[in-house]
């Protein structure tokens, strides 16, 4: 049986926990495409651009320079092609 690729995007600043995370779905028993943005205007261009191929899961990091994770959040759940996107919130920061 084929298992059908991942295809996961990563909005993420940060290098290190970029770099954390590629090394993290390497290590799952599925495979993966992942793509990564670097800030909430670069996610957001991005989606609006890949509406017909959206990715299986998004994985958005709260605080981000340009736009915030909730910023993102909340223009992506009030857009009816981006709405039903699964999105997954995280943040490294301890406050």
């Amino acid at each position: 049986m084929e298992v059908k690729k991942m295809n996961i995007l990563l909005a993420d600043d940060d290098t290190d926990d970029c770099n954390f995370f590629k090394a993290a779905l390497k290590s799952l028993p599925i495979p993966t495409d992942l793509t990564v943005v670097n800030d909430g205007e670069e996610l957001m261009t991005y989606l609006s651009e890949k509406t017909e191929h959206l990715p299986n899961a998004l994985f958005l990091d709260i605080n981000m320079p340009r736009k915030n994770g909730f910023e993102c959040l909340a223009e992506i759940k009030n857009n009816k092609k981006l709405k039903d996107l699964p999105v997954i919130m995280f943040s490294t920061s301890n406050s």
